[in-house]
């Protein structure tokens, strides 16, 4: 299958909440672009559906709201999202991890 990204996705360990459709629950976003992420979580999520996340970027104040992100792909204790609503500044703050904080 073609990748289809086209953001290039960093792996990481960054702890999360969540909520998608009407189930909250934590976890860890395992890999991490400024469009997407991978989170590993023991709550079952729905195949389809719309979540809201935060997002604890290590070593930054406080974590970081991603207001609307689209379920993309769910395992078993795995799901796929594609960030839809996200505004500049937490674009900015997951860039500056992901290309410079990571590297140092």
């Amino acid at each position: 299958m073609p990748e289809l990204r086209c953001q290039p996705r960093f792996q990481v360990n960054c702890p999360v909440s969540f909520v998608v459709e009407d189930e909250a629950g934590i976890g860890v976003a395992y890999n991490l672009s400024e469009e997407g992420c991978a989170i590993e979580s023991d709550v079952c999520v729905p195949q389809e559906g719309y979540a809201s996340v935060s997002l604890t970027i290590p070593g930054t104040p406080g974590p970081v709201l991603i207001e609307l992100a689209r379920v993309r792909w769910v395992t078993r204790h795995e799901f796929g999202l594609e960030f839809r609503i996200i505004s500049q500044a937490v674009r900015k703050r997951i860039r500056r991890y992901l290309l410079l904080d990571r590297a140092a």
